[in-house]
């Protein structure tokens, strides 16, 4: 029985595999776009395999493929940080149960909650970095 794959929230996108996100790093250098052909020449991999692979990251939603003659031109769909951020907060739920930058701050500091003076000063510190003080 094969297990489902993980679904990184909020994009509602799928896990990359090491080899995917190799690929998906080569496409990240590329924001408007690179054909199947020069992403093939990058990778050692037969050529089904390399095909193959490109057709998951598709599938996974963070890619757009469109055909260009024999080949296809891959754009991605969202930022390599986009998909970072969301994998990061998939790993700290799944792993710790950590669903809140609080609880991200409580556990950095060896302990499961802040007070709340401390949750005070935690929000004005992200309320200042968001205006750019």
């Amino acid at each position: 029985m094969k297990t489902p794959q993980k679904t990184l929230e909020p994009l509602g996108i799928r896990k990359l595999s090491n080899t995917e996100m190799q690929f998906m790093e080569v496409i990240w250098e590329h924001p408007d776009g690179i054909t199947s052909e020069n992403i093939y020449a990058k990778f050692s991999q037969a050529l089904g395999t390399k095909s193959t692979i490109l057709h998951r990251i598709a599938k996974k939603g963070l890619v757009t493929a469109v055909r260009n003659g024999r080949h296809h031109i891959y754009m991605p769909k969202i930022t390599r940080e986009e998909y970072m951020r969301a994998f990061f907060k998939e790993q700290l739920e799944r792993e710790f149960g950590i669903t809140t930058f609080e609880g991200l701050a409580a556990a950095f500091c060896g302990r499961t909650k802040l007070q709340e003076d401390e949750k005070e000063r935690i929000a004005q510190l992200l309320e200042d970095l968001k205006d750019g003080e």
